[in-house]
């Protein structure tokens, strides 16, 4: 379905413009909220499980990569605020 292609093309590129965000909090320059970055992460993983039911496989992979990477903000993020205090 074209439909599933559109939804992951959109998906891994939310994903990729983050990359930079990425980077910076990997290397300790910067905090995201971290309300925002955990409430994304779940709510990407829940978008995945519902493609997987829906069968649009290529929409399921690119919000798992897109929740993984919220999740790693996240995890840099927190882990960067307990530095910081």
């Amino acid at each position: 379905m074209w439909q599933d292609y559109v939804i992951a093309i959109v998906s891994l590129l939310f994903g990729v413009i983050l990359l930079p965000q990425l980077l910076d909090t990997w290397r300790g320059k910067t905090i995201l909220n971290l309300y925002t970055a955990s409430l994304t992460t779940i709510g990407l993983f829940i978008l995945a499980g519902t493609f997987f039911t829906m069968e649009f496989w290529t929409s399921f992979i690119a919000d798992v990569i897109s929740g993984v990477i919220w999740f790693l903000l996240f995890l840099f993020s927190f882990k960067n605020k307990r530095k910081s205090n």
